[in-house]
């Protein structure tokens, strides 16, 4: 029993006295190398960094595979050893070799959870269905990102399944990151913006000179622009995806600002990620209906305290029913950021397998398989610097009428406000100190009960989504139908995610 945890002890009171002896001296070298590294480096950086090397961890995949085997053989070889010293006969000797067993059984099972959460990323970062580009533009030296300040990332959830008529982007975000202190400005659009606009010389702007106008009144919408090039591929020739193209060009234009990379997972992902790490912490701010909009509401995310599976955290997250869109924007924001939170270095070690399967069958990316060291690193950066949302909502522009000019005004005085902001505190949500009862919860925004005309088309409609929520979304806010006037320095918002915290009005 005692070799089992301390290999090679069982063998030094035996004639394989020298076996043993190397082997607690090996044990001691590994042990004493492994406490060098936690007590003058930084454990976390070092496994992320060797670990984003598909090489590195083939490598690590033998030397697990023939640790294990040999700890296990001199289990064995202990348990002859003794009981030939001993003189076990009989049942003696049974009972000995079956408590070996059980010893080598015991050593076998994390070995082999090693091995698994070895082989996942090692064929993860050979997978050319998830990762794409190329490595260029990296600065040399210990830090990547000497030369790219900053980095604007495109992220976009899909809603796409067998009963939907056509893909449409569900959600629509971009993290402008700064690359040295990792402080992130957390842009959310609205898929409800209209008459969007395209950068100068694109086939878009070509074909809709004044602003997106293919599906006819109410329906020219930033999340149909994926749909119209879908339709029309002949314009985008040798183009394999021209919906993301032409959604890369809307949301750059929207903001100002250009994408360098962009992550797309499928809705079905998200719920996948979430049971991956084993369910989200969450203080529900009030009851949130599970269906609505097209379909019959099945239940309800009930408000308090909630261990949100993926299934629900999903639906937190895109319920529609008695909501509109900015605050259903709101409720994405705070998922993803307390999914974030969850997401500490012990959670992820243990759900590495089951994290693989969900990013190689859900997420899409055309940032370089070469280059997720560096990556790796900023993302840490990032959980130290942490990100602030800047949500497109009625009171920065109007949805069924932007001021680009001050939307881009609005863009970069945000990304510099997010430069002056500590690190946003926990958006999981508190009770009362000392209490052991819910938090206080809102309520659902008012609902409008305006008529609007039906939808143009049956293919631009998708599931729970109708023409009259997307002319109420826009209604919930009275607006002006003109361009609003800019004001000398735009106003940032300095708590977004206030209206899906528990406590709020609604």
């Amino acid at each position: 029993m005692l070799t089992s945890a301390l290999p090679g002890s069982g063998l030094v009171t035996t004639r394989m006295r020298q076996i043993g002896v190397i082997m607690l001296a090996v044990l001691l070298l590994a042990v004493a190398s492994i406490a060098a590294i936690l007590v003058i480096g930084d454990p976390l950086r070092i496994a992320a960094t060797l670990g984003t090397h598909r090489g590195v961890l083939i490598g690590a995949l033998v030397v697990v595979v023939v640790v294990g085997l040999v700890w296990c053989l001199q289990i064995v070889l202990a348990n002859l050893a003794q009981t030939t010293k001993e003189r076990l006969e009989g049942a003696k000797r049974y009972l000995a070799l079956a408590l070996a067993a059980v010893m080598v059984i015991a050593v076998a099972v994390p070995f082999g959870r090693g091995v698994q959460s070895l082989w996942a990323p090692q064929g993860l970062f050979g997978s050319t269905s998830v990762f794409g580009g190329d490595g260029d533009g990296f600065a040399e030296g210990p830090d990547p990102w000497a030369d790219t300040p900053r980095l604007n990332i495109m992220l976009l959830g899909q809603d796409a399944g067998a009963d939907r008529t056509g893909t449409r982007p569900d959600t629509i975000m971009v993290a402008s990151i700064d690359t040295e202190t990792g402080q992130t400005a957390l842009f959310s659009i609205p898929r409800n913006l209209e008459n969007v606009e395209f950068p100068e010389g694109t086939v878009a702007a070509e074909e809709f000179p004044d602003g997106f106008d293919y599906y006819g009144k109410n329906e020219n919408l930033i999340n149909a622009v994926w749909a119209w090039a879908e339709e029309n591929k002949d314009l985008f020739p040798g183009d394999p995806e021209p919906g993301l193209t032409a959604t890369r060009w809307a949301v750059e234009e929207t903001l100002g600002i250009s994408t360098d990379y962009y992550a797309m997972v499928n809705l079905k992902g998200f719920e996948d990620l979430v049971n991956a790490l084993g369910g989200v912490d969450l203080v529900v701010e009030r009851r949130i209906p599970i269906g609505g909009g097209a379909s019959e509401v099945e239940g309800y995310i009930e408000p308090g305290e909630q261990k949100l599976d993926g299934y629900h955290a999903l639906w937190y997250a895109r319920s529609r029913e008695g909501s509109d869109d900015f605050n259903r924007m709101c409720r994405q924001r705070r998922i993803v950021r307390a999914v974030s939170e969850e997401a500490d270095p012990t959670s992820l070690a243990l759900s590495i397998p089951r994290l693989v399967t969900a990013t190689e069958e859900n997420i899409q990316t055309d940032i370089p398989v070469g280059n997720v060291d560096a990556f790796v690193e900023l993302a840490l950066r990032i959980k130290d610097g942490g990100f602030t949302s800047y949500p497109i909502t009625q009171d920065v522009t109007f949805s069924g009428n932007p001021d680009w000019e001050y939307l881009e005004e609005w863009v970069d005085a945000s990304i510099q406000d997010s430069m002056k902001k500590d690190p946003p505190e926990s958006v999981q949500g508190e009770t009362e100190p000392g209490s052991t009862e819910p938090a206080e919860t809102g309520a659902p925004p008012e609902e409008d009960t305006a008529t609007t005309e039906e939808p143009t088309s049956e293919e631009n409609t998708t599931e729970e989504e109708t023409t009259t929520e997307e002319e109420s979304s826009s209604a919930t806010t009275s607006a002006p139908t003109e361009e609003a006037t800019p004001t000398d320095a735009p106003e940032i918002e300095q708590d977004p995610l206030k209206s899906c915290l528990p406590g709020a009005e609604g």
